[in-house]
């Protein structure tokens, strides 16, 4: 592999996350750990900082002496202000100090605390940029701007709407949280967006629109399988999904289309899905058994996600229904890399990354009917190769870091972001 011409006076880099990848699999911190190692491949100086909880200490593997760890204890941070123990920031400070680092990118503040990056920020001499990969900042709802109650997608944040949401709380409570934030994240010399969706939902919060460089995650490994979408052999369409089996990510929606599909004696099509059912209600565990007993869905259970290229090869659309407005899901450039086109929920970003009839297809959110009948549209060969031709191809972790170092040093203009434009929400 070719790599690019750094510059050799090119600082020393920091990337931190709330976690490392060998404890917990989530997007972030495989998004920043994927950024770390192409940096490295690329000849950059640079190292890894793990947030870690404490009682997962057994499972950390860290690979190198340029990979570090913090240990957290859950009972010493708190999660509404994000605040964490001070211990954390002064051990964070001084790993940086030691290895004379130059530039720090966080990827999260849960784990670290608020504090930390503040501690962080104050230091002498250091540029900072911080990855937003989600919307915590702006909802406590787990970031998911999805009102607890009646699951309604929320457009823009509001004190009064929040305290609604959360009766325990007052606005003047969220008030507080939001200046604790924003105070925090305007302190950063360069912000970073895996989607345009998400940046402008953060601009419109109010951090600062010419801060922003929008840069896709990169794959930490590029697949060597493809799609094996035969016509002559393939008994029925194969819509495959691909990650935790709750209402959030919409299998209820799977679950209501392959009833529709089941009633309407469709003969063609299957639906496969991978993932962990965990800490769900009795009623949807239920539910989802039920479609699998229909011979339509088939469970195939939870999945390594170094297999999922395999496993989505056997795919021939891959499905993102999906109830909240996502930013940037890895499954969707995932389903790309093998060649299978998306069919996704027509909001956020997943329709950002899917382009409604040029790398998929769009369905209202939480609308099994209109699910099914993207289903039975995509089931044709002229759709189907259609689609395929027209994939974008995503890029791996070194691609992934010559973006970011032309955003470190401000090699690019921000984002065009729409200004003032609310997001259609097709709800």
């Amino acid at each position: 592999m070719r790599k690019p011409e750094f510059s050799a006076e090119a600082p020393r880099i920091a990337i931190v996350s709330h976690s490392h990848p060998s404890v917990t699999k989530g997007g972030a911190e495989i998004a920043a750990y994927t950024l770390y190692k192409g940096l490295r491949a690329a000849g950059v100086d640079a190292i890894f900082i793990a947030a870690c909880a404490e009682e997962s200490r057994a499972k950390l593997a860290l690979a190198s002496e340029n990979e570090y760890a913090v240990f957290v204890r859950g009972e010493m941070f708190e999660h509404f202000f994000q605040l964490g123990a001070a211990r954390v920031g002064e051990e964070l400070e001084a790993i940086l100090r030691a290895r004379r680092v130059q530039l720090v990118n966080f990827h999260h503040f849960t784990n670290l605390g608020l504090g930390a990056l503040r501690r962080i920020r104050a230091l002498p001499g250091l540029k900072l940029a911080f990855t937003l990969h989600e919307f915590l900042a702006i909802c406590y709802n787990h970031g998911q701007m999805v009102t607890p109650v009646g699951q309604r997608l929320c457009q823009r944040e509001s004190s009064d709407a929040c305290a609604a949401c959360f009766p325990s709380m007052t606005r003047h409570d969220f008030i507080f949280r939001k200046k604790l934030f924003l105070e925090t994240l305007r302190g950063f010399d360069v912000l970073i967006s895996p989607s345009q969706f998400l940046a402008e939902r953060f601009c419109a919060w109010g951090l600062e629109r010419q801060k922003f460089f929008v840069i896709e995650n990169g794959l930490a490994e590029l697949p060597t399988c493809s799609s094996r979408h035969n016509a002559e052999t393939r008994s029925a369409w194969t819509f495959g999904f691909f990650g935790q089996i709750n209402p959030f990510k919409g299998v209820d929606v799977i679950v209501d289309a392959a009833e529709k599909l089941h009633k309407s004696n469709v003969p063609n099509i299957k639906i496969r899905v991978h993932g962990n059912i965990i800490g769900q209600s009795e009623q949807f565990v239920t539910r989802f058994k039920d479609a699998c007993s229909s011979g339509l869905v088939e469970y195939l259970g939870p999945y390594d996600n170094t297999n999922v290229a395999r496993l989505m090869a056997d795919c021939d659309y891959v499905l993102t229904p999906s109830r909240w407005w996502e930013n940037s899901p890895v499954v969707i450039q995932e389903a790309f890399a093998v060649g299978c086109p998306v069919l996704c929920s027509g909001i956020g970003g997943m329709a950002e990354k899917v382009v409604d009839g040029v790398s998929g297809k769009h369905f209202r959110p939480g609308d099994g009917a209109d699910l099914a009948r993207c289903m039975i549209e995509a089931a044709c060969e002229e759709t189907y190769f259609s689609l395929v031709e027209n994939l974008p191809k995503p890029f791996d972790g070194l691609e992934m870091a010559r973006r970011y170092l032309a955003a470190f040093s401000g090699r690019r203009q921000a984002p065009p972001l729409a200004a003032e434009r609310e997001p259609a929400a097709h709800a």
